[in-house]
């Protein structure tokens, strides 16, 4: 083996590596925005006013703030106050806590965008709100606003490329050193480019499609029945 093929599998493993923690980061990422935007958009549409400015401050605070000087406060300022978090957990809790203040806002219209009807009809049926939302409105709300997740969780993944400044080497900062190491920018560069999209056509994209058959057939209905 030469140099330069010993250069170029090095490169090509530091390339999967930052690829696996891309994955890594995303899929824990989406765990935290999935659950907390399904909370904060239920909080959104809650009776009690309390729950309701809380779900406002939160959406307001992480769409209206930059998600680096997010992962600054998580990783630098917290220590001041005797909070250290680790830099994964900051990732994971970065891009997802950001994520779900839009995606709380998807929650909120879907829940809204339910025919009127549903909700009086359930009244008559003297059904508690908790039983109302678990069996009637969220499997309607839940089936309308998957295309708009699928959308949020391509960005969680491609916002994964921040965490590099949080020190922690994804896709896109192995794609620079290794673009910086042998110079061949071009190339690196359309790996972390085309890496990102295969990346979500072949993991996140189908799967939200097979989310969206599996609502279409009532899954979710029979599941919760």
């Amino acid at each position: 083996m030469n140099g330069n093929e010993f250069i170029l599998g090095l490169n090509a493993a530091a390339l999967l590596k930052g690829t696996a923690i891309t994955l890594a980061v995303t899929l824990g990422g989406s765990v935290v925005a999935i659950v907390l935007g399904l909370l904060v958009g239920l909080m959104r549409v809650s009776p009690k006013r309390a729950l309701r400015w809380f779900s406002v401050v939160y959406i307001e605070f992480f769409r209206g703030t930059s998600m680096l000087v997010q992962f600054y406060w998580w990783y630098f300022v917290l220590p001041i106050f005797g909070i250290a978090l680790s830099p994964w957990l900051v990732a994971i809790l970065g891009v997802g806590m950001n994520v779900s203040g839009y995606g709380a806002e998807v929650v909120r219209a879907a829940i809204t965008s339910v025919e009127r009807g549903q909700y009086e009809a359930s009244t008559a049926l003297n059904f508690s709100r908790m039983t109302m939302m678990r069996r009637i409105i969220l499997p309607q709300a839940i089936r309308a606003m998957l295309p708009a997740w699928g959308n949020l969780l391509i960005d969680l993944l491609k916002a994964t490329s921040l965490i590099f400044f949080i020190s922690i080497s994804e896709l896109t900062t192995e794609a620079k050193l290794a673009a910086d190491t042998t110079g061949n920018y071009l190339f690196f560069f359309a790996v972390a480019l085309f890496g990102y999209y295969i990346l979500a056509r072949a993991a996140i994209t189908p799967f939200v499609h097979w989310l969206e058959r599996r609502f279409a057939r009532g899954f979710v209905r029979e599941a919760l029945v």
